[in-house]
C-alpha cells in the first residue's frame, strides 16, 4: 500500500530518476526504517533493564537503609504501595552523627536528566525528618526512580526503587 502511494507521488512529481530505480528506492527506505527501529528500540530496552538491575531498595514493602560515614540513613515512603502521581510522605531517620542542617531529598530517574523535584524536609525530633512530595509519571513508562538523600556536611545516599503506575 505504501509503495503504490510512493509510485503515485513519483509519477505525479515526474522524478524519472526515482522511477527507474523504484525498487532500489523502496529497498533503501525499508532498510533505513528497519535500522532506525533497531537502533532506537534496543538501547531503550537495554537501558531500562540496566536501571532495574540498579534497584537497591524495596520501598513497596519496607523502609530502606544505607550507611553514610558515621550516620545510618533510613528512608521510608508512605502510603504503600508507593504510586506515582499521588501525595506521598517521605520520612528520613538519621542515627549516629547528626547533620548541622536539615537534609532534603531530590527525586529523579537513574540515567535521565530531569527538572528539579525536591522534597523539603522538616525535623520532627530525634533525628527524624518528614516532608511531602509527588513522584511524577514518566511518559516513557519507566518505573525505576531514585531518591537522593542529601545530608549537609556528610554526603548523599541514593535509594533506587520501583514505583507503581
Amino acid at each position: 500500500m505504501l509503495t503504490s502511494g510512493v509510485k503515485k507521488v513519483i509519477h505525479r512529481g515526474r522524478m524519472a530518476f526515482l522511477q527507474a530505480g523504484g525498487g532500489v528506492f523502496r529497498m533503501l527506505f525499508f532498510g533505513m526504517f528497519l535500522l532506525s527501529m533497531v537502533t532506537h528500540d534496543v538501547p531503550a530496552r537495554a537501558a531500562e533493564n540496566d536501571h532495574s538491575a540498579m534497584v537497591n531498595c524495596d520501598i513497596q514493602h519496607t523502609s530502606c537503609t544505607q550507611e553514610l560515614s558515621d550516620t545510618r540513613v533510613v528512608l521510608d515512603i508512605s502510603p504503600k504501595p508507593v504510586k506515582a502521581m499521588t501525595d506521598l510522605t517521605f520520612r528520613i531517620i538519621l542515627t549516629g552523627k547528626q547533620p548541622k542542617a536539615v537534609p532534603y531529598i531530590d527525586l529523579g530517574m537513574p540515567g535521565m536528566k530531569m527538572g528539579p523535584n525536591r522534597v523539603s524536609l522538616q525535623s520532627v525530633g530525634n533525628g527524624v525528618y518528614e516532608g511531602t512530595g509527588i513522584i511524577v509519571r514518566c511518559p516513557s513508562g519507566k518505573k525505576v526512580w531514585k531518591a537522593t538523600v542529601a545530608v549537609p556536611n556528610m554526603g548523599t545516599a541514593e535509594f533506587i526503587f520501583d514505583v507503581i503506575y
